[in-house]
């Protein structure tokens, strides 16, 4: 895996620090308020064979993220 990647490459039960988020205002808050920000540890549970939503576990709950969504979040993976 390359050190910078998006969510939506992870593996299913990878961990990976959040190092920025691609987009707007809007899209930055909507994710703040699940627990992903910058700095933040973020697993990803599992994910559709082709593009599609993408689970992952932040702040001590779970959301479905919409793959362009999870594109923008930009990660470095964690051992």
């Amino acid at each position: 895996m390359q050190a910078h990647t998006s969510l939506v490459e992870l593996n299913a039960g990878q961990a990976a620090e959040v190092l920025k988020i691609r987009g707007g205002y809007g899209i930055q808050r909507r994710l703040q308020a699940l627990g992903i920000r910058p700095g933040a540890i973020v697993r990803k549970v599992s994910a559709a064979l082709r593009p599609g939503a993408v689970v992952v576990a932040a702040a001590g709950g779970q959301a479905a993220l919409g793959y362009g969504v999870a594109r923008k979040v930009i990660v470095e993976g964690r051992p």
